[in-house]
């Protein structure tokens, strides 16, 4: 059998999907043909891939082996494509990169906007996302930089430069919430106000509970658990909670007076950003040039203190 690049995609849309329908649909594909194909990869490899049930297919243990193999050769062959497209004058490159919303609206635009004045033409595929699925999107080949607080090394990520960015988190509500313009706030009183928080399990959360636990303080009050930025933002707004965010997230905001930031220093942090990569393949020269910028970036907040701020963090 001689692999080619729509047998390994059509792998991995199996395996993302956990259904061979929902694999040929990506694939434009009929069902019986992606079931030939993974037969046949299968045959090839002399091992079962996936376990069949009635709802549909699961990786296995030689499946979950395979995998990151393919997700390595699936995305250094896209890049391959780009660059000889590049080299051909058919496009000026393609760099994807992904972060979770506060890098993207904020570090990530900045070095983006200074990549692409230098280099009119080139392609930039973002993709906003939180911690645990951007580096799942990393690992499959979807991004080939991610930009995340949370700190992660294994045998398939590593750590695409030593600079790291930073960004500064505090406690965001509408002026005309009860404990804005007060001077002095005791955590307790701010734990029993209601909060618009990412779900529980999200770093930013739990390391929200944890300030809160090692004060004393074991109950805050939730009013909004929720993925979406904007939500938080409009009950935060609108609906009297309170939010905890970096600055960016919030800055305009707070510049139309919609949002004050109360002075807590117990819950105001510079947070830490880490550039990673995976460990097998080649950066395109796109991702080599954003991450330069962003380095650049790096440097330059370290040169003035951009993103200081009170706290343990």
């Amino acid at each position: 059998m001689t692999w080619d690049q729509r047998t390994l995609s059509t792998f991995l849309a199996t395996a993302k999907h956990g259904s061979f329908g929902r694999a040929a649909r990506e694939m434009h594909l009929t069902q019986p043909a992606v079931t030939r194909i993974i037969r046949r990869l299968e045959a090839h490899l002399g091992a079962p891939l996936f376990d069949r049930t009635t709802t549909g297919v699961t990786l296995n243990v030689y499946g979950k082996a395979f995998l990151p193999y393919a997700s390595t050769v699936d995305a250094e062959m896209a890049n391959a494509e780009d660059l000889l497209d590049s080299l051909r004058g058919a496009s000026k490159g393609v760099v994807r990169v992904g972060g979770v919303g506060s890098v993207v609206s904020g570090h990530l635009a900045t070095a983006l906007q200074s990549l692409l004045a230098d280099q009119p033409g080139l392609q930039a595929q973002v993709t906003e996302e939180i911690e645990d699925k951007l580096l799942m999107a990393l690992k499959r080949g979807e991004v080939d930089l991610a930009i995340s607080p949370e700190p992660y090394l294994d045998d398939e990520i590593t750590l695409a430069c030593p600079d790291p960015l930073h960004d500064l988190v505090e406690v965001f509500a509408s002026p005309r919430h009860p404990l804005a313009g007060r001077d002095s706030i005791p955590l307790p009183e701010v734990a029993s106000h209601p909060w618009a928080l990412p779900p529980l399990d999200t770093p930013i959360t739990r390391e929200l509970q944890r300030r809160f636990f090692a004060r004393g303080v074991e109950t805050v009050e939730i009013g909004v658990l929720s993925r979406s930025v904007n939500m938080l933002k409009s009950m935060t707004v609108q609906g009297g909670q309170m939010c905890w965010m970096p600055r960016g997230l919030v800055a305009l905001e707070v510049e139309a007076g919609d949002l004050v930031a109360l002075p807590i220093p117990e819950l105001t942090f510079r947070r830490t950003f880490q550039i990673y990569r995976r460990r097998m393949g080649q950066l395109p020269p796109a991702a080599v040039k954003l991450l330069r910028a962003l380095q650049a970036l790096a440097h330059s907040q370290a040169g003035d203190g951009s993103g200081d701020g009170s706290g343990d963090g």
